[in-house]
């Protein structure tokens, strides 16, 4: 896309770019860093960025690489701090997971859901309260309803 016409500015200056510091939303990651090398059509009057049809077919499979390193860290960290209120252990059993999965997804073998990263924030945000409500709510029975 060489001088193609930028519908923001109107000027014929939209060509492809690449370097670092570019980000863009995906899935449920608000700033995902797209590759340095990675060129996007790019105003460079008004930077505004146009991804067209082509760019989005070869951009996908490196973001969805980069999603995945990135919930991985992002789980990683969250174990990290939990791990100073509470065993593995328990907390697999809490959040209902099988024994030694948190163990492979701290070491980077497993690849975790975006709801397990986002359970495991939740509660490494204040650990002490959000993982004394979870033992809670677990311990607490469902009142039947007869039929």
């Amino acid at each position: 896309m060489k001088n193609a016409k930028c519908i923001k500015c109107l000027s014929r200056s939209v060509r492809t770019y690449s370097g670092p510091g570019r980000t863009t939303r995906y899935r449920n990651i608000a700033a995902l860093p797209i590759p340095s090398n990675f060129g996007v059509p790019t105003c460079r009057r008004c930077r505004s960025e146009y991804y067209d049809a082509p760019t989005r077919v070869a951009l996908t499979p490196l973001l969805h690489q980069e999603y995945l390193q990135e919930l991985k860290q992002r789980a990683k960290d969250a174990i990290d701090i939990l791990m100073r209120y509470i065993s593995q252990r328990r907390l697999e059993r809490l959040l209902g997971l099988s024994q030694g999965y948190l163990s492979r997804v701290r070491a980077g073998s497993g690849n975790p859901s975006a709801e397990l990263v986002s359970n495991l924030a939740l509660l490494a945000h204040d650990p002490r309260v959000r993982l004394l409500e979870l033992e809670r709510y677990w311990a607490i029975p469902r009142p039947r309803t007869e039929a």
